[in-house]
């Protein structure tokens, strides 16, 4: 099935789903680590590294909001 599929579409949907997973596992990795044994060089890199890849995955839908929640108010603002 996944040969079946176009090099442009194999991409977009590695791209649209495993970039947020990773994202999202090196920040729990991070949390985790920095719990157990504290604030350390490798909790930084992951958590950095989680952050640069979830800032890659919302980069698109950034652009394409018109408005924003404020995360202290809740309230929306424009984007």
């Amino acid at each position: 099935m996944w040969v079946l599929l176009s090099s442009k579409l194999r991409t977009w949907v590695l791209l649209s789903v495993a970039v947020p997973l990773v994202s999202r596992l090196l920040r729990t990795v991070a949390a985790s680590l920095e719990k157990r044994t504290g604030r350390t060089v490798i909790t930084r890199v992951l958590a950095k590294a989680g952050d640069l890849t979830g800032r890659v995955a919302r980069k698109g839908a950034s652009k394409a909001a018109t408005t924003a929640t404020d995360a202290a108010s809740g309230q929306k603002r424009a984007a």
